[in-house]
């Protein structure tokens, strides 16, 4: 393969390289994300014993947490397409870092719940913005492959954070476990000292002070000032600029909204549902979440892959097709232990493999003045609402039984195809504006 033609396979214009490191600190950043999310759940029943919480206390650090995560998707997002991607990225990682390894001197309830918040807001932040620096940094052939690898990183972020609490509270306490949070704070350093702005962002800033110029000195012509105006907007804009971005906005959040609705629902209920049904161990039900993160990270990847081959709609439509009729067969056909220990590998793979291909449509549905700002709106605002996914399952099973309650998660794929399919167009291969 001729240099040329190797660039214009694996990234976009820019420096040699670039887009590696941009890639690995997205990465490690949403990796850093899904560590410290579930920092709080690993160790949430030594804080509520030390704490002396009520049960809507320790609910209460989680809501919190949600809540600053979706402010944050929203904040940062749009900060990012103003001033740029690589400083607010840092930020975002520095912002939850430092409040996580905070936990370790925190003696007071509210100030743990304002540190939560900030937290969430600083998790919030990051997905979008390392997912748009990947997209405007990889090439068109390998742009979903490139945003899949991005999403491995949370479930390799759940996987240490089990990991790191196994073997730092049994000699050091709970609260050591926070002050591993500082780490995340390496690699912002390392992505504000080394890495560059997209050359596609810089243009476009460009771009718009030449315009700005113009308009002050008077010679811009009709077309220009339109662009200006666009480009100078408040992002947010872009996303409903008319009726057909609109539409599109409506059916990426629907999209984001099943996901994430699935994942929680299921990956929240199982282990306790699994405990008290089937008699399963603590050990045996750590043995159901490995084998379904194992199924996730084959999901993601082989999803992004495919995304890139075959196209973006058709590969969505094979996972929610899949994911309907797996989870009937899940819920309805295994009845045994073993069947669904082993069968949760096929549970992550359809219910969460979809996480490889968000970063790429949504990026690929939005120019770069709001392209941050798309990512982390309306992949924030599915996972904000997702968020009452357990709730609303635990309000099913109050008429039933959480297994019925949840059997039922199979009825929001079929929903989530018919949005994406009227709604989103197909944007393989689509260049970068």
């Amino acid at each position: 393969m001729s240099e040329e033609k190797k660039k214009n396979v694996l990234h976009a214009e820019g420096e040699e390289g670039h887009h590696i490191k941009t890639l690995a600190a997205a990465t490690l950043g949403y990796a850093a994300d899904g560590m410290d999310m579930f920092f709080l759940s690993f160790v949430l029943i030594y804080i509520i014993k030390e704490f002396g919480l009520t049960p809507g206390e320790a609910g209460s650090l989680t809501l919190v947490t949600t809540l600053g995560t979706l402010a944050g998707s929203y904040i940062f997002g749009i900060l990012a397409d103003i001033i740029g991607r690589i400083k607010v990225l840092a930020a975002t990682i520095f912002i939850y870092s430092f409040a996580t390894a905070a936990i370790y001197f925190c003696t007071d309830y509210h100030v743990f719940l304002l540190l939560r918040a900030l937290i969430g807001l600083g998790i919030g932040g990051e997905f979008g913005i390392g997912m748009a620096i990947v997209t405007e940094t990889w090439a068109p052939a390998m742009r979903a492959r490139a945003t899949s690898w991005v999403a491995l990183g949370w479930q390799l972020g759940v996987l240490a954070a089990s990991l790191i609490v196994a073997i730092v509270v049994p000699d050091f306490g709970w609260r050591a476990v926070f002050l591993v949070g500082l780490l995340p704070a390496v690699i912002a350093i390392y992505a504000r000292m080394t890495l560059k702005e997209p050359v596609l962002f810089m243009k476009r800033k460009e771009r718009a002070a030449m315009l700005r110029e113009k308009l002050h000195a008077g010679t811009i012509t009709p077309e220009e000032k339109k662009e200006y105006e666009r480009m100078s907007g408040i992002p947010v804009r872009a996303l409903f600029v008319n009726r057909k971005s609109t539409l599109v906005t409506l059916g990426l959040t629907v999209m984001c909204l099943v996901q994430n609705f699935g994942y929680y629902a299921v990956f929240s209920w199982m282990p306790a549902v699994l405990a008290e049904k089937y008699g399963y161990t603590l050990a045996k039900a750590s043995g159901w979440m490995t084998i379904s993160i194992a199924g996730m990270l084959v999901g993601i990847t082989v999803f992004g892959i495919l995304a890139d081959k075959i196209g973006r709609k058709k590969t969505f439509g094979l996972w929610y097709i899949a994911g309907t009729i797996y989870c009937i067969m899940y819920f309805y056909l295994f009845t045994s232990q073993e069947a669904l220990l082993w069968g949760s590998f096929f549970l992550g793979l359809t219910v969460n493999g979809m996480m490889g291909g968000y970063g790429a449509i949504l990026a690929e549905n939005y120019t770069s003045e709001a392209r941050s700002t798309a990512e982390n709106l309306i992949f924030g605002t599915g996972r904000g609402l997702a968020g009452f996914g357990p709730a609303i399952i635990g309000w099913l099973a109050a008429s039933s039984s959480v297994y019925s309650a949840m059997s039922l998660v199979f009825l929001i794929y079929p929903i989530a195809f018919v949005a994406m399919y009227f709604l989103v167009p197909e944007t393989k291969g689509k260049a970068m504006e």
